[in-house]
């Protein structure tokens, strides 16, 4: 299970370094969710046939003490490491840390996420949604096992399961919206807890399975598979499995973050896992030699540190070395996966492992203390003995590094001065990273650097956007004249080549995003009497209503500058649309869009395309090779630009549309 664990962790991590080469690699996530929901359930089932029921106090406790101390002093060091390197990765620092700590972080990104304003600084600790989410189902998962226990026979009960997983993916396809922000139907408990569901109700089968064998073993006759079912079980599983893996190598290849992905493309990926799963546990399947392969079985292991460690390195590193975000980007990924590995294994060498041994001792002192000690149950398992969870680890990240039968001798035999000083190493780190917390708390932001600078220019947009509209009607008996004026000044400006170093804004219209809203102040000084209508977070869906609004107004001038890559992808549709809402005598300059988005790169080639087959009254404005080459210039989330930054984008814009002239 460690194996299946690190391909999951694979597709994550490679999704959170470069998005746009593995689009779908958040697919990882909901091959996780089964697995954890697989093995947390075996592990119910089995402690409900050895002691007759579930000590849940016992099982919160142990569940707690290996997510929670963990992921606290990931916290800690992420937050202090962010007050020395970059104060914009510390906005909301505070609530973020909180929530994070009350396994509550993917609720708290849904309501406060939301803004658009949340998404232009660093979010350290967004990534814990998965473990608040992992954790609110652990706290009901053992009162939904004792529940669903009660359901006799077996098969109504995996039905109950799959039907609350089923709700749970058609809750999220119903609530997905193609035009807003996914956040809600991706990180909501209720959402997208299917693949936990799936897991369980497969670790319920497998137990029934465990069952019958037992039930056979002492002579009964139980309702399960009979051998030659079961014989070609074993035959087709390790086939299927591996169609499985390949299909969902398939989905995170190609699956992105829309309808594909939230309107039953993570459920088919949960059904994958359970295939995926199956297949790998029968005896004799190779897929299990394959995923006991030893570099990808240790990363499984080691699964939950990497995971909270990989994240807030990412960032900060990009912060620490900005001008290698462009061909040096595979250092920057280098350094994030070393210094992700060595993190973790400092976090287990000083947090977990201690935590772990002591658990492991209160364990024996509760077990010398019963009464009556459990017996032991036989199983002639069908999920390998090395499969099942620790008592002490979660389902979610199974780690094997303290054995609980682990004797006393063995214990003291181990040197005292390392003890020693694994706890003066540990308490001078965690103050250390305590002081960094609390004065990085202390001193964040209210917002960072870039959006109160999109704020000022949006103010002065919307100042400028209400004057034309109180003059609009005064203004409009002239309309008709003012354009015939400006047409003919436009016709005599193109015939002279000489004035087109005087070129300024006269004839100019953007309609744009925040990218735009950012670079405004340097498009009123390069094009002075431009008209700029941009907004934060606005889609190229919105242009053709935009465009109408300023035809009406008058304001729609001869060159219409279109900034609406950068929010969502862009088709050819898109672009007619806005061409004919705009009507004839437009000159179209496309701009195209520089970031990490998965469809930034798809937005621009649908740009160049549609400009290639439009050349009459259509140019491009490649904004995003002209910030490629200077990628210091842009701000810390890599996608707008900074004071110079802003240069580059209005000369560009300006470059093209004198382009056009020259060419026409």
């Amino acid at each position: 299970m460690d194996g299946i664990k690190g391909f999951a962790l694979i597709g994550i991590m490679w999704y959170h370094l470069s998005q746009s080469t593995l689009s779908g690699g958040f697919v990882g996530v909901d091959v996780f969710f089964t697995v954890s929901g697989f093995l947390l359930g075996t592990s119910l089932l089995r402690e409900i046939d050895r002691d007759g029921g579930i000590d849940i106090g016992w099982f919160y406790l142990r569940r707690l003490a290996r997510l929670w101390p963990a992921m606290a002093f990931m916290i800690l060091t992420s937050v202090g490491l962010g007050w020395l390197v970059d104060r914009d990765t510390l906005v909301h620092a505070g609530g973020a840390s909180l929530s994070s700590a009350l396994f509550a972080t993917n609720w708290y990104e849904i309501a406060t996420g939301g803004s658009y304003f949340d998404s232009t600084s660093p979010q350290l600790l967004r990534h814990l949604w998965f473990v608040a989410l992992l954790a609110q189902f652990t706290i009901i998962m053992p009162l939904l096992v004792l529940l669903l226990h009660r359901i006799r026979p077996c098969a109504p009960r995996v039905c109950v399961t799959v039907a609350l997983a089923v709700l749970s993916a058609v809750g999220m396809a119903v609530l997905f919206r193609p035009d807003a922000d996914p956040t809600r139907v991706y990180f909501g408990t209720d959402t997208h807890c299917f693949g936990l569901f799936m897991g369980l109700a497969l670790a319920m089968c497998v137990h029934r399975l465990e069952e019958g064998r037992d039930a056979l073993a002492v002579g009964d006759a139980p309702a399960v598979p009979g051998r030659t079912v079961m014989r070609w079980a074993r035959m087709c599983a390790p086939w299927l499995a591996t169609v499985a893996l390949v299909t969902l190598i398939g989905l995170m290849m190609h699956v992105g973050q829309d309808a594909s992905a939230f309107r039953g493309g993570l459920f088919a990926a949960s059904v994958l896992s359970l295939v995926l799963i199956g297949g790998s546990i029968v005896d004799g399947s190779w897929m299990d030699g394959l995923f006991a392969w030893r570099p990808l079985a240790l990363l499984g292991k080691y699964s939950y540190g990497v995971y909270l460690w990989h994240w807030p390195l990412f960032l900060l590193i990009q912060l620490l070395l900005p001008a290698w975000r462009g061909d040096g980007i595979w250092l920057i990924w280098l350094l994030t996966l070393v210094a992700s590995g060595l993190m973790a294994a400092l976090s287990w060498w000083m947090i977990e492992r201690p935590i772990a041994e002591g658990l492991a001792s209160l364990r024996r002192r509760r077990a010398d203390r019963a009464e009556a000690p459990a017996q032991a149950r036989i199983v002639t398992n069908v999920v390998p003995q090395s499969y099942d969870a620790p008592a002490y680890a979660p389902p979610m990240f199974v780690q094997e590094s303290v054995p609980a039968q682990e004797d006393a001798g063995a214990r003291a035999e181990r040197p005292v001065s390392v003890g020693w000083l694994r706890a003066t190493a540990t308490v001078v780190i965690v103050v250390l990273a305590a002081v960094g917390f609390l004065m990085g708390v202390k001193d964040a932001p209210a917002k960072s650097r870039i959006q109160m600078e999109l704020e000022r220019n949006q103010g002065a947009l919307n100042a400028q956007a209400d004057k034309r509209q109180s003059d609009a009607e005064a203004a409009k008996a002239a309309a008709e004249a003012k354009k015939r004026a400006e047409e003919a000044a436009r016709k005599r400006e193109q015939a002279k080549q000489e004035e087109l170093k005087n070129l300024d804004g006269k004839d100019v219209t953007v309609i744009g995003d925040s990218v735009t809203v950012g670079a405004s102040p340097a498009l009123n000084e390069l094009l002075p009497g431009i008209v700029i209508d941009a907004q934060v977070s606005r889609s190229v869906l919105k242009g053709p209503g935009i465009v109408s609004t300023l035809k009406s107004q008058g304001q729609l001038r001869k060159y219409v500058v279109i900034s609406l890559n950068t929010n969502s992808q862009t088709s050819a549709e898109d672009l007619d649309a806005i061409v004919n809402a705009a009507g004839d005598g437009h000159v179209f300059v496309l701009v195209t869009a520089h970031g990490d988005r998965a469809w930034i790169p798809p937005a621009n080639q649908a740009t160049f395309d549609y400009a290639s087959s439009h050349a009459a009254n259509v140019t491009v404005a490649d904004w995003n090779a002209a910030i490629g080459e200077h990628p210091e210039m842009l701000g810390s989330d890599g996608i707008h630009p900074g004071p110079e930054g802003q240069k580059i984008y209005a000369q560009t814009v300006k470059d093209a549309i004198a382009g056009w002239i020259v060419d026409h």
